[in-house]
């Protein structure tokens, strides 16, 4: 026996099968596994001498990774004599359309090595900040 449906109940059918044909398209397209790979926006470093020994530093970063769908990818860190230079990059995928509200980073990252007395020059994507130890 055949039974109608309530409209409300069909028109409800054919809003979820919309739904599930346009919700893929907010979304990275799962054919196009490619991502972007950038550095973050440092907005402040600060560095943090600790009281050790030897004596040791840690850089307090701040920046924005960018938009909801961006995420942390990776960070490098290197050494020439007295300056210091630390690489943060952000992933994200490259077809993806997302909320535009901007991710913060935050992070302490200690710096490699000994920190004798001397002035340093520290660089995180580009962003310097020097300073010294006694």
């Amino acid at each position: 026996m055949f039974r109608r449906q309530p409209a409300a109940l069909a028109l409800s059918g054919v809003t979820l099968l919309l739904w599930g044909m346009l919700a893929p398209g907010c979304s990275s397209n799962p054919a196009s596994p490619s991502l972007i790979v950038d550095e973050i926006s440092i907005e402040s470093v600060e560095v943090l001498i600790l009281e050790t020994f030897p004596v040791q530093a840690t850089a307090h970063v701040q920046g924005t990774l960018g938009d909801g769908c961006t995420e942390f990818h990776s960070l490098t860190q290197s050494r020439a004599g007295n300056e210091i230079t630390v690489t943060i990059l952000k992933k994200r995928p490259r077809e993806a359309v997302c909320i535009q509200i901007a991710k913060l980073y935050e992070a302490n990252i200690p710096l490699q090595g000994q920190y004798p007395p001397g002035k340093y020059l520290l660089r995180v994507n580009g962003f310097e900040k020097a300073f010294s130890t006694d």
